[in-house]
């Protein structure tokens, strides 16, 4: 298997890194059906977080994937895609066929620039879209497993000298046939207002725990408030206020199960001075406390 569980002290969920023998070359494509052999039904079932980025192509059977606590529907043409950090979870296998392709920054970055963003692009940005793509036209979806197998093929021939070259030309093919469906989502949004948003995405990756005031991210981008407002609701439907409370909270909820990570400790790395800040913040925007909601996901 190309990856593997590193255990820490008091690890509540599994991190999934690649095996060292892999880290190098930074990728591999196998069948789901040899991924199950290794994994039971309820060992898929647990939450795990991913320190690559995947994606799932399914050829066959039915059945739900949990990525960032939301569950995703999944059969025959569907793709999934699952990001850096992200946490997710098999609710449902039982009869799925397809493949699962791992691939690390390094993989892809090396001589794919055009890649270099992939985080907040399609289809790895799940702020902008949904980390799921169904192939309903058979023509599509014959392309795309065509290129699937072709993948899987040259993964597995002898270790020729250019065999890394060809791999990450044919990633890169992938991606691109994916980012070039005729999907409705990749077209709707004004490239200024995506332009804004991305920006204000990173900024909130950096400085998240410094301030979560939206003044401060208007001046961080010398934009007005009204601007960077229009494209937070342009692309989310929501309010900038309501993007930065989301973020923080999808943030706290992976530290809370992340590496063990206690209450006090979530708080702190996310900003908060105090806990009782952090648990009330917490609780206004959930419903439940931080301590409930690691019990109830451990």
């Amino acid at each position: 298997m190309p990856v593997e569980i590193r255990y820490m002290e008091k690890t509540k969920v599994d991190e999934y890194f690649f095996r060292s023998e892999f880290e190098e070359e930074g990728f591999e494509i196998m069948k789901l059906s040899t991924f199950f052999q290794h994994r039971s039904s309820s060992a898929r079932k647990e939450a795990h977080i991913i320190r690559f980025y995947a994606i799932i192509f399914i050829t066959g059977g039915e059945g739900s994937h949990l990525i960032d606590f939301e569950n995703y529907k999944c059969k025959k043409g569907t793709m999934l895609f699952i990001g850096k950090d992200q946490l997710h979870a098999w609710s449902n296998s039982k009869d799925l066929t397809g493949y699962i392709i791992l691939f690390n920054e390094s993989f892809l970055y090396d001589n794919q620039i055009k890649f270099k963003d992939l985080s907040f692009s399609y289809p790895y940005n799940s702020s902008i879209y949904k980390p799921v793509l169904h192939l309903e036209n058979e023509e599509y979806y014959q392309a795309f497993q065509a290129l699937v197998n072709y993948l899987f093929q040259e993964y597995n021939l002898p270790k020729l000298p250019t065999r890394m070259e060809i791999l990450q030309c044919l990633l890169r093919a992938f991606l691109l046939k994916i980012q070039s469906h005729p999907l409705e989502e990749l077209n709707k949004y004004p490239a200024d207002a995506k332009e804004i948003f991305i920006k204000f995405q990173r900024l909130l990756n950096e400085k998240i725990a410094l301030t979560r005031n939206a003044n401060d991210y208007c001046d961080f981008l010398s934009v007005t408030y009204r601007k960077l407002n229009n494209a937070c609701r342009t692309l989310t439907n929501k309010t900038v206020k309501q993007f930065i409370d989301d973020f923080l909270i999808l943030k706290a909820k992976r530290s809370l199960l992340d590496s063990g990570n206690n209450v006090n400790e979530t708080a702190y790395s996310l900003g908060f001075d105090e806990v009782t800040n952090f648990t009330k913040y917490f609780k206004k925007h959930t419903g439940i406390s931080p301590k409930a909601f690691s019990k109830i996901e451990k």
